[in-house]
């Protein structure tokens, strides 16, 4: 996609994306960071085969909402004296951890089809409609990201 395709794109979808996040967020200026931020991730798929890039940046724009409310939540003031007797949430493990700091280094179509799948457990055939991408195509780039945190883990001795 050239750089004009783009932009005549993001200029038209931009106002409902910052409504989207507005909707999530409550605040107008983090709605256009976070739209700032999704339209960046964008640009960096301008080249990927995306049918409906319209429904991909709702979906972006969504998880990047919802990441930002819970750094939102995680930035109360504290002081050192509280984290003398602090746990790891329970069922939190090293390995889940890590896994999540693999999944974050995944390019963003990756991440994004692995946590609809994974996390929003959406059937392969409602995803491909969604981002606009055959049901071959998404289930090759699921593998993809599987085989990239696997080979993570196994590199790094985590093999169970």
């Amino acid at each position: 996609m050239t750089a004009e395709t783009f932009k005549e794109k993001v200029h038209s979808m931009r106002p409902m994306l910052v409504e989207v996040a507005r909707e999530i967020l409550g605040n107008e200026t983090e709605a256009e960071d976070v739209v700032q931020e999704a339209l960046l991730r964008l640009w960096q798929l301008r080249d990927e085969p995306i049918l409906n890039m319209e429904n991909l940046a709702r979906v972006v724009v969504q998880h990047l909402s919802v990441d930002t409310l819970r750094r939102r939540h995680k930035t109360v003031s504290i002081h050192e004296d509280d984290f003398a007797d602090v746990s790891p949430p329970e069922g939190l493990n090293d390995e889940e951890e890590r896994m999540m700091v693999h999944i974050a280094q995944l390019p963003m179509m990756q991440q994004t089809i692995l946590r609809l799948r994974h996390v929003e457990e959406m059937e392969i055939d409602k995803i491909a409609t969604m981002i606009g991408m055959t049901e071959v195509a998404v289930r090759q780039t699921l593998s993809r990201a599987r085989r990239k945190i696997f080979a993570q883990f196994t590199k790094k001795g985590l093999k169970r």
